[in-house]
């Protein structure tokens, strides 16, 4: 048997639960920021209703910020995930089906790796 494929290494579970935690959380965090101000008419305003980028700005910085906070509150990790979890649906839309960039483009599947990351979040036990 291959001794490598053997190996049990489950006991790095909470080490890589907690540096996906803190990295989806300063994406999130960092990104949120980094829309703010919102001017009418610029950068992600342009293809949506204001409206909604108040609210994607909204869910990215809180998202991330709940992430942070989810490691004293459960409920918080659940909810700041589910957050992000619906941002990135929505950005991986946006980037495919109204933008027109090729599916396996990273444009696409980046969204799509942290919507499967914030998805371990909110199933988790």
């Amino acid at each position: 048997m291959n001794r490598l494929l053997d190996t049990d290494l489950t006991h790095y579970r909470a080490g890589v639960m907690f540096f996906m935690r803190i990295l989806l959380a300063f994406i999130f965090i960092k990104a949120g920021m980094g829309k703010w101000p919102i001017v009418d008419g610029e950068g992600i305003s342009r293809a949506l209703p204001l409206f909604l980028v108040y609210l994607v700005v909204l869910f990215e910085f809180v998202g991330g910020l709940f992430m942070l906070l989810g490691m004293k509150y459960d409920i918080l990790t659940k909810l700041g995930a589910a957050m992000i979890a619906i941002v990135m649906v929505g950005a991986a839309y946006m980037h495919y089906a109204v933008w027109g960039d090729p599916f396996g483009s990273k444009n696409v599947m980046y969204p799509i790796a942290l919507l499967l990351i914030s998805l371990i979040f909110v199933t988790d036990e």
